[in-house]
């Protein structure tokens, strides 16, 4: 019961655990909570949910009063009875971006049990409009079964990171009921709350939960494959300040399974599984994953490591990825491991003498595991080979991220050869015209063990299903008229080098492949095609738009009457600019911490959309974007097997993805002009197709596409 806890008058989030120390043992012994939490927010819905798991195991009932932004007309207007049905779907429609915008672990969790207790009928939620700004009180009662309360009031910081406990400042004061010295600091509120619930404070007016969000919250409950857990709620809060905090609490245990991932707990999926016993089976511990993009690669292998760490004392993990912010989601993932990996990147100061020092324990006996991430220019340095070899290979386990990097003969001679476990990641192993490739990379790490489709992973729920926009987009005359030439010098190049049987790069050639893919990309009719696509479109959170590294003629002019050009995506973001998105661009010019902190902002949805070239092609995880205009895109399958699956990844409120595809077509009266240009343009719709073919909406993808598939004899792809 309540009076059996040993409670403070005072917590501070700077000196307590107010979530363990406070809201988890006062609401474990509640039966009845009432809570008002201020203005509607990320973070206000977060704290309203806090350690609200608890009432799913002992039956408590929840009145909870969230507050709204509104005019004084619509208080005017909800006091005499008028136009209520208008303006609670206004506040809802408010509320419900709000919801949709955040896929923080922590927000999600505590919205699935909201949402539970909503389903369930034990959470009963109003609105309360206040004139001339917001409802902005914070008081929470607790009951319990024996008829005590205690009364709580207090302040929060309510920004974005409001969400993550180790950022927020809070501070709650304790009145216990049962302390007739406190009354007059009991009462007030109490009271406060019940003219509030009933709709009987001055100046306030409140409503019930809007019917939309109502339903938002009942369906998010029945998408639950687990009952909401207090055990979960904390291992995610800790998680959380434990980054943050940077806390080394666990480092010596080693490495372990978590009880809980993206807020839900953990459990492989069949498909991992069945990964992990090919390799172990098929592969005799060497081989490649053919894992479709956001299939769960990644925690594949880790747990992999895991398990194997239980079996080989001693063993050693050596992940090598091909860029930094890579890596540094390989680390984080690894912590949820309880694996604090050397960091063998940006300065060899940071990460030379750790290693050194781990092979010579190793050597003796000293330690039972290690583990190191390495971006792959290092992994080519002198030092760090040198290092490599001093591990014992019967103990080393060599896990190659974006394995297809390590088939180029750059890495000739810097692979192990002595590791005895070797696993390969990949959503796109195979080079699609390079044999000699691929050869090498079967070489190395084995052949592909397990593949798994995107068609099974969506059939899975593995990754979310998408619709899927075609828009056609014609090349001018001239641009034409370049496409051809440039497409026929490409063929001429191409006979010569199978001629003179050549494996060799031949530059020239290269650089008119990427003198036509830039054209292609950049095509002029592209801008005034997205300014069409997005007109009368609002601003949509968790938006990516992949451009070109062209540039376009804009439809400015200097002071000598001369067309103005712009890279393409310094186009795009204009464009957003100019109808009221809010719009980072993503390149490889942003620096580390510049990165870093927009794709904060895009997950958190403090900015609606992210303009990018390359850097989001491969590895970056970005499992809030719900939508994507594709405006340029390579010839090489790689790219937009990698685009796809990014933009599907799995994130909690997000039911469906949207692809907007921006398709280059020559003239109809030029589609005849070229075999080699016809050719491109060919391969270019046989992607479009498989695109469409997996899609929601394949019967409009069809219909957009159904003149061009039969000109190129594509029809039967969809």
């Amino acid at each position: 019961m309540l009076r059996d806890l040993s409670l403070q008058s005072v917590y501070r989030s700077d000196e307590d655990n107010i979530l363990e120390d406070f809201y988890f043992p006062a609401l474990a012994t509640a039966t009845q909570y009432d809570r008002a939490v201020g203005f509607f927010s990320a973070s206000t819905l977060s704290y309203a949910g806090q350690a609200l798991s608890h009432f799913v195991k002992n039956g408590g009932n929840i009145r909870l009063v969230l507050g709204a932004f509104t005019d004084a007309e619509d208080i005017e207007a909800v006091s005499a009875g008028y136009e209520q049905r208008t303006i609670s779907e206004k506040i809802g429609e408010q509320l419900l971006d709000i919801i949709n915008s955040v896929s923080d672990d922590l927000f999600q969790n505590r919205l699935e049990a909201l949402s539970w207790l909503v389903a369930h009928g034990r959470l009963d939620v109003k609105v309360a409009l206040r004139e001339r700004g917001m409802f902005h009180d914070k008081i929470g009662i607790i009951t319990d079964s024996e008829g005590d309360s205690i009364v709580f009031a207090g302040s929060a910081n309510e920004s974005t990171y409001a969400l993550l406990p180790s950022f927020n400042y809070e501070s709650i004061n304790l009145f216990p009921s049962w302390k007739k010295e406190l009354e007059g600091y009991y009462a007030p509120h109490a009271a406060s709350f019940e003219r509030l619930w009933k709709n009987e404070s001055k100046g306030t007016a409140v409503i019930d939960l809007p019917e939309a969000v109502r339903e938002r919250l009942i369906g998010v409950s029945k998408q639950l494959t687990y009952t909401p857990d207090p055990e979960i709620e904390a291992a995610i809060a800790s998680r959380i300040r434990d980054k943050v905090q940077s806390s080394s609490t666990n480092k010596t245990i080693g490495p372990k399974v978590p009880k809980e991932l993206g807020g839900h707990p953990f459990k492989m999926r069949d498909h991992q599984i069945a990964a992990l016993a090919a390799w172990r089976s098929e592969g005799d511990f060497q081989g490649v994953f053919d894992l479709a993009t956001g299939a769960g690669k990644t925690f594949t292998a880790i747990y992999g490591a895991v398990r194997m760490a239980m079996q080989v004392d001693g063993l050693v993990c050596v992940i090598a990825v091909p860029y930094q912010n890579l890596a540094d989601q390989w680390v984080e993932t690894l912590n949820l491991f309880n694996i604090f990996p050397i960091k063998c990147y940006v300065s060899r100061d940071n990460w030379y003498e750790p290693m050194r020092s781990l092979a010579h324990d190793m050597t003796l006996g000293g330690r039972k595991f290690g583990a190191m991430v390495v971006v792959n220019r290092t992994l080519k340095g002198g030092d760090f080979q040198q290092l490599l070899k001093k591990f014992d290979g019967n103990k080393l386990l060599w896990i190659g991220d974006e394995c297809h990097h390590h088939s180029t003969e750059s890495f000739t001679g810097f692979l192990p050869e002595h590791a005895r476990f070797r696993i390969g990641l990949s959503a796109t192993p195979e080079h699609y015209l390079d044999e000699d490739r691929n050869t090498r990379l079967n070489e190395y790490y084995g052949k592909i063990v397990s593949t798994y489709s995107l068609k099974q992973a969506i059939d899975d729920e593995v990754l979310t299903p998408y619709n899927y926009y075609p828009h056609i987009v014609e090349l001018t005359e001239e641009e034409t008229d370049e496409f051809v030439a440039l497409s026929e010098e490409i063929g001429k190049q191409f006979a010569r080098q199978n001629q003179a049987k050549k494996t060799q790069s031949n530059q020239h050639l290269t650089a008119l492949m990427m003198q036509r893919a830039r054209l292609l990309g950049s095509a002029k009719n592209k801008m005034g095609r997205l300014k069409a696509v997005l007109k009368d479109k609002k601003p949509q959170p968790h938006t990516l738009f992949y451009c070109g590294d062209g540039s376009v003629e804009t439809d400015e002019q200097n002071e000598n009457d001369e067309s103005v050009y712009l890279r393409q995506i310094e186009a795009v973001s204009q464009t957003l600019h100019e109808i009221k998105w809010s719009v980072s661009r993503f390149t490889a010019r942003e620096n580390r911490h510049e990165r870093e902190r927009i794709l904060e902002s895009f997950r958190l949805g403090d900015i609606d959309a992210m303009v990018a070239i390359k850097c989001l092609d491969e590895g970056i995880d970005v499992p809030a974007c719900s939508t994507a205009y594709i405006l340029a895109s390579a010839r090489d399958p790689r790219q937009f097997v990698q685009r796809r699956g990014r933009i599907l990844r799995r994130s909690p409120g997000k039911n469906t993805a949207t692809i907007h595809d921006f398709i280059v077509v020559m003239p109809e009266d030029r589609q005849e002009s070229s075999s080699y240009a016809k050719k491109l343009i060919r391969s270019e719709l046989a992607r479009v197709a498989e695109f469409a073919s997996l899609s929601l909406n394949r019967a409009h993808s069809y219909e957009v596409l159904e003149n061009y598939l039969n000109a190129y004899d594509l029809e039967h792809l969809i």
